[in-house]
């Protein structure tokens, strides 16, 4: 397959999270013949963009940008956190966007989309997963800010910066559904060959009912900056009690009960 004829080099995926953006940067991005720029994001300077309260030189981080990017091979940028930062009340979603577009205004986007109660119950599973003690209603007013979960604003402001023609949208129900066809037209869209040797199996196992009101009660062990009262210091976000229910063999020694906001709003912890 040749490259697009569009003279766009770099390719962003900005999320939403939690609809397959691990699984396409770890399982299908890595195949792909491109200059996956997965590492960028350990560069402080370009996570500054995402920190709304924070001045940064917008064309300082282009010029260094170009450091970074191949001539020969399209680039593709993917970080959910470009979409937002879940855990804060501001709507920070625009303020980022319009960073994004100053700094890449020929971009091509990808743009991945989830219902919008499922990704809500997605972040107080992460938030569980990375040392929160809250329950849910107390994690709601603590945190969310509901219109960040409805795309519709974004995705229209995505089409007036980028163009539609320049957007490829994925649901994760389609990508639950029909795996590979997705993958085939997001390289499609890109414009490189399918990576026949990508890995099917997805890349998170996620929490249970059982697990996480279990996770919620051994998080208050433990000092993180969810928890910033607990007695056990851990300044890294992967707790060991992470590692082991987010693991495979976790769903054949618990109950696996669904999780749905209607018992998360009954969940005792």
């Amino acid at each position: 397959m040749e490259k697009s004829s569009n003279k766009t080099k770099i390719v962003i995926h900005p999320g939403m999270p939690k609809s397959a953006t691990t699984f396409l940067q770890w399982n299908v991005f890595h195949y792909m013949d491109i200059n996956y720029l997965w590492h960028i994001f350990h560069k402080s300077w370009l996570k500054d963009i995402m920190d709304v309260n924070k001045e940064v030189d917008l064309q300082k981080m282009k010029e260094k940008m170009q450091n970074y990017l191949s001539n020969d091979k399209i680039n593709l940028l993917s970080e959910e956190n470009l979409y937002s930062n879940y855990l804060i009340k501001q709507d920070d979603r625009f303020i980022i966007l319009e960073r994004i577009h100053t700094i890449f205004p020929d971009a091509k986007i990808i743009f991945g989309i989830r219902k919008s109660n499922e990704l809500l119950i997605s972040y107080y599973k992460q938030y569980a997963a990375t040392g929160g003690t809250l329950d849910f209603k107390n994690f709601l007013k603590k945190h969310m800010n509901l219109d960040k979960i409805d795309h519709k604003k974004y995705l229209d402001k995505l089409i007036k910066y980028y163009e539609e023609k320049n957007i490829f949208t994925y649901t994760l129900d389609e990508m639950k559904n029909n795996q590979e066809q997705i993958v085939r037209d997001i390289c499609k869209f890109i414009g490189v060959e399918f990576p026949s040797n990508y890995k099917r199996k997805p890349t998170n196992v996620g929490y249970s009912l059982e697990t996480l009101k279990i996770s919620l009660f051994l998080n208050r062990f433990f000092r993180t900056d969810l928890n910033p009262k607990g007695i056990i210091p851990f300044p890294n976000y992967v707790l060991p009690q992470r590692l082991f229910f987010q693991s495979a063999i976790m769903r054949k020694l618990l109950p696996q009960t669904k999780i749905t906001v209607k018992n998360l709003n009954e969940l005792k912890i």
